[in-house]
């Protein structure tokens, strides 16, 4: 696919689009009334229990550094009564404690700050440690709702053919089982809140270089579903985020391994800021109903309504735009895809043409050899 090709069909589809694009609109007005019957909505009962709730507290995996500090660092900014921070590397978690600590005196906020070593990927370690998250939910003259942010994960940017098994099996234990696990040993010390599940684009898009991860970030998206449906009548919410690259200490750890080609494409799509992420996280959380996709730019947007799926929708904006908004994105996702693959192909191309040319200068050499 070149460059020219990839611009005849762009304006070949012009058409088609300019009448997606006029259509879109009545599409989305007609259709509106349904869908605000077909939305989402907890029955009366579980909202009468959310808002009996007079205390928030944050649990939050990963929280030591990344996404997952900043969070906790925005939940102290909003006043959170506890924030809970769990990761495996006690120094980490200790610094991130502290660090959590001075932000609330300056704030002049509240707050008691647990930090706890626990590896997500043990179910055991969790519901030990489980009881000692929810120690004070006893008291029946305080009424938590619970805001569950499972952020824990590693990744290994590289070729399939490259990844060792014992990569996969760790990649999986930490980013998929290690959220299951975490929602297993907490869900029973939960009355209300909100469960949210950090994926990433990877767990909407197969991208080049992340076979180890973009599978365990798609699973999330199916548990997520299933927990959705079995906690519909239960005032606990569920939530997945989608964050795009966030410049974090574990993506400098995966620009480490990552080849040139998901480089050239994940480039485009810029990098985000973890502050910013995690704001729009916890944002979405504490919403009074809160949806069930998080998405944080334009472009993620559109992803998320083209992926939609059989997700529960409780917004009618994201109902409407999932409706009249997928003929005109699966378009743009195509455009998107045709490009990636032109990328990819050019540059092994030239890796071809590369190797080609040093194996005929050792050929020539080897021959040079030989002759004198």
């Amino acid at each position: 696919m070149t460059m020219f090709s990839l611009v005849a069909g762009g304006l070949l589809a012009l058409p088609p689009l300019l009448v997606l694009v006029v259509t879109a609109p009545v599409v989305a007005i007609l259709s509106i009334p349904a869908l605000a019957v077909f939305l989402f909505r907890k029955p009366t009962a579980c909202q009468k229990v959310q808002a009996e709730t007079n205390a928030r507290h944050a649990i939050i995996t990963g929280g030591s550094s990344g996404i997952g500090l900043c969070i906790a660092q925005d939940c102290v900014r909003r006043g959170f009564q506890r924030v809970t921070i769990l990761a495996r590397n006690p120094e980490g978690l200790a610094a991130a404690k502290k660090a959590l600590q001075e932000m609330a005196k300056k704030s002049a906020v509240t707050v008691e700050i647990q930090a706890l070593s626990v590896d997500v990927a043990d179910p055991a370690a969790l519901t030990k440690l489980a009881p000692k998250i929810f120690e004070k939910y006893s008291d029946d003259t305080t009424r938590f709702a619970t805001y569950l942010f499972c952020c824990a994960g590693i990744t290994y940017p590289e070729y399939f053919e490259n990844i060792p098994s014992a990569t996969f099996a760790k990649i999986v234990n930490t980013n998929q089982l290690g959220a299951i696990y975490t929602v297993q040993a907490c869900l029973p010390h939960m009355k209300a809140g909100t469960i949210q599940f950090c994926s990433s684009i990877c767990g909407q898009i197969g991208v080049f270089g992340y076979a180890s991860y973009s599978p365990t970030k798609f699973a999330l998206r199916g548990f997520a579903e299933v927990l959705h449906m079995e906690l519909c009548n239960r005032p606990i919410h569920v939530q997945t985020a989608y964050p795009p690259d966030t410049e974090t200490p574990g993506f400098a750890v995966e620009n480490l391994t990552k080849p040139i080609e998901t480089g050239l494409i994940s480039e485009q799509a810029g990098l985000s800021q973890p502050a910013d992420v995690a704001s729009i996280m916890v944002k979405e959380a504490v919403a009074d109903s809160p949806r069930f996709t998080v998405y944080f730019t334009f472009d993620e947007w559109m992803l998320a309504s083209l992926t939609a799926g059989f997700g529960p929708v409780s917004t009618l904006f994201d109902a409407v735009s999932q409706i009249a908004g997928a003929s005109i994105f699966r378009f743009v996702a195509m455009f998107y895809l045709v490009d990636w693959w032109r990328l990819v192909r050019n540059h092994q191309n030239k890796n071809k043409t590369s190797v080609a040319e040093k194996e005929s200068v050792s050929t020539e050499n080897t021959s040079d050899s030989k002759e004198e």
